[in-house]
């Protein structure tokens, strides 16, 4: 090991029950730190005002953000962007007003929107005039909205117009809210006059962009927190992470110098949700390398015909974004003629073994039969960078080839600051998650109860580094549980694979003990019967007091299929990955209804929520079981 694109373990002491400290392959060939925790070619930006500062000298007049132009109740096919001097203008006039709101230096003031210019202008606004940003995620649910209203003590969220609605209905008379700040949408104008007499305090954002006074920023230190970023809840009430402007500049730097070549001539599509953490992490990568990003319009509907216009060059996503991408483009090659579609098979092997084999990505040639899948996507793409849960191999190896462009895939969690491992662009193999970045460190320790041992290079992953938060909000009992002596346990299973990266196994809390004590690991049973064709999604159950797994899926559209058909592709999957009788899915639901952020399935970063599945399907799932049980008396 100790290329560019795998592990170099620290000749360190340490325990029995642990490995050694893997490292960047990076850090022993720029610097003889630990870690880098400033951008190498700026040390010293230590905030994201210094940053955005910073590049607004560098590069005044270029695009910086932009939205989608909107003209006479009609979508244009361009975007409008602004640049740094007209950005930060309309920063000051929201900040300098905020003041005459809320005098209190260090207050946080809450954000509920899909992403727009208004999001990040506020955000920006915050840091420059003394506040702390909480973003709410537009799907959390009401119970967990008003959780973090009230948690974090928000008397003021700024809000979009198609949200008011919904936060108001499901206020309760002890909800600290006193007022809310709305910006309308393109095509929603909210209507002011008919909530004058309401007992929450209503604001025209656009008062705030007019405002003409100016007063002193109230800067921020390092250490003072960026936001305070509530991770998604797939496990219970979401958790408020402490993440400073500290903790973003060491996963930016760590992205930049790890991942590819950034450019100004790159932009990113924003639509992932920016109250999670891996893309407000991008926009900051894009503001130091003076790339320029555009927003989508607010319609998932409209994202493909977005990427045409905008044309970027790089996207990010989370595995369903993937799929549907990946589905959709079989679903389009399957209309080709038998001819056409053999061409495709044929250049798509021949790319497969020299990408494989000899790490060759282009081929003129070859890739001139990929080009109209490029040009779905604006023709422009370099990157993929994909997060929030497992991506298959086949999956990453697939859009590879097809968009004829680098697929990287990392790992992170809010508190990690998003990425804290990831690939190169060197990294050709498929389903690893890569190495340490250089805001930190790794390593594995011992699950005894399920067999996983750090002698064998395998076990739970602790995590420390600049890149990780060193509190949580408010909550000293998941401090001490999650943190011991500076490592942070992220409660995941990993191993490292032969060619030094790390790969994931599963998650400690989802290694279940069946009552004959056997152990399975959900997310490695996923992995496997996941690759049914025509399942969309799966949800596998399993409980102490069950003696099998049990699933709940979701078909593909167009896809058509009973329990009997998928209980035998199970059965095969399981012959064929060598499975044991008790990994054995042994009873299906087929759901017609897929999971999804609005019916509170799955998280805004698409994770699931097993507990709410569980619920949901509660009966389904114990009919499941009940029925194996009376087949065999």
């Amino acid at each position: 090991m100790g290329n560019d694109y795998s592990c170099v373990l620290e000749d360190a002491d340490h325990l029995p029950n642990e490995t050694g400290i893997f490292r960047s392959p990076l850090l022993g060939k720029y610097s003889s730190e630990r870690f880098f925790d400033r951008f190498i070619d700026a040390p010293q930006i230590g905030t994201l005002f210094d940053l955005l500062e910073y590049t607004k000298k560098i590069a005044p007049d270029l695009p910086f953000y932009g939205s989608r132009v909107f003209n006479n109740g009609v979508w244009e096919n361009s975007f409008k962007f602004m640049n740094r001097i007209e950005f930060c203008e309309k920063r000051d006039a929201i900040g300098s007003c905020l003041i005459t709101k809320i005098p209190e230096f260090g207050a946080n003031i809450g954000i509920l929107s899909h992403n727009r210019i208004e999001w990040v202008l506020i955000q920006h606004a915050c840091y420059a005039y003394g506040y702390i940003p909480v973003p709410i995620y537009d799907t959390f649910g009401t119970d967990n909205m008003l959780h973090i209203i009230n948690f974090s003590h928000l008397t003021h969220v700024f809000i979009v117009s198609t949200k008011v609605k919904l936060l108001l209905d499901s206020l309760t008379d002890d909800c600290c809210l006193t007022d809310l700040i709305v910006f309308d949408t393109e095509e929603d104008k909210f209507d002011f006059a008919r909530y004058q007499n309401h007992r929450i305090h209503f604001h025209r954002f656009s008062d705030f962009l007019g405002f003409k006074q100016r007063f002193s920023y109230r800067l921020p230190t390092p250490e003072t927190p960026a936001f305070i970023m509530f991770t998604s809840g797939t496990s219970g009430v979401s958790k408020g992470c402490i993440v400073t402007h500290s903790n973003l500049i060491a996963t930016s730097n760590a992205i930049i110098m790890f991942c590819i070549d950034f450019k100004p001539s790159d932009s990113m599509l924003s639509y992932l949700p920016l109250a999670h953490i891996f893309e407000s992490c991008m926009h900051v990568v894009a503001i130091k390398v003076l790339g320029s990003i555009g927003f989508y319009s607010g319609d998932l509907k409209r994202l493909t015909d977005e990427f045409k216009i905008l044309k970027p060059t790089i996207a990010i996503g989370v595995p369903r974004v993937f799929e549907r991408i990946h589905d959709g483009v079989l679903a389009q090659i399957n209309k080709k003629s038998p001819a056409v579609r053999a061409i495709f098979n044929a250049a798509f092997s021949v790319k497969s073994v020299l990408l494989n084999t000899l790490r060759i990505k282009h081929v003129p040639g070859l890739d001139l039969i990929f080009n109209p899948i490029r040009q779905a996507a604006g023709g422009r793409l370099r990157l993929f960078v994909g997060g929030g849960s497992y991506i298959p191999p086949e999956l990453q190896h697939f859009m590879r080839i097809a968009f004829n462009c680098d697929f990287l895939i990392g790992y992170g969690l809010t508190e990690t600051t998003g990425p804290i491992i990831g690939q190169s662009s060197y990294d050709c193999f498929c389903g690893n998650c890569g190495v340490p970045f250089a805001c930190g460190e790794a390593k594995l320790i011992d699950v005894e109860e399920t067999g996983y041992y750090a002698k064998n290079n395998e076990g739970e992953l602790l995590v420390r580094g600049p890149g990780v938060i060193k509190n949580y909000y408010k909550n000293e009992d998941e401090q001490k549980n999650n943190f011991e002596e500076g490592w942070f346990k992220t409660g995941d299973i990993f191993k490292l694979n032969k060619t030094g990266q790390f790969q994931m196994i599963g998650r400690r809390k989802e290694i279940i003990k069946l009552s004959q004590g056997e152990y399975i690991s959900i997310q490695k049973l996923m992995n496997i019967y996941s690759q049914v064709p025509g399942i969309a999604q799966i949800y596998i159950h399993a409980e102490m007091t069950s003696r099998f797994p049990t699933a709940i899926v979701v078909l593909q559209p167009n896809f058509s299929a009973d329990e009997n058909y998928i209980l035998s592709q199970f059965d095969q999957l399981g012959k064929q990955y060598k499975l044991n009788g008790f990994e054995i899915i042994k009873g299906v639901f087929i759901s017609p209804e897929e999971f999804s952020p609005q019916n509170g399935l799955l998280t805004p970063s698409m994770k699931q929520c097993r507990g709410r599945i569980a619920e949901k399907f509660a009966n389904q799932l114990a009919a499941l079981e009940g029925k194996e049980l009376r087949s065999k008396c």
